[in-house]
């Protein structure tokens, strides 16, 4: 099941970028890829800073991190479907 999603994701994204014609459009697909990046990195820092400050962590900020990573998986739980 997630392999044939990510195929239709796939086909998508081709089915999107087929229609793509111009130099101007081209460099909003490249400006947007560059703006992803930056946005990846800056998710994989803040994680990083996370993960080294997990074990510093008070158990009352533990609990509270564990409670609200269960209200989110619970909110992406009732989204997704």
């Amino acid at each position: 099941m997630g392999l044939e999603a990510l195929i239709q994701a796939g086909q998508a994204l081709t089915s999107i970028f087929s229609g793509i014609s111009g130099i101007g459009a081209i460099l909003v697909i490249v400006g947007l890829g560059i703006l992803l990046a930056i946005g990846i990195g800056f998710v994989a820092y803040v994680f990083i800073q996370f993960l080294k400050s997990l074990p510093k962590m008070t158990p009352w900020e533990f609990l509270k991190f564990v409670i609200v990573s269960a209200l989110a998986l619970i909110i992406i739980g009732v989204i997704i479907p």
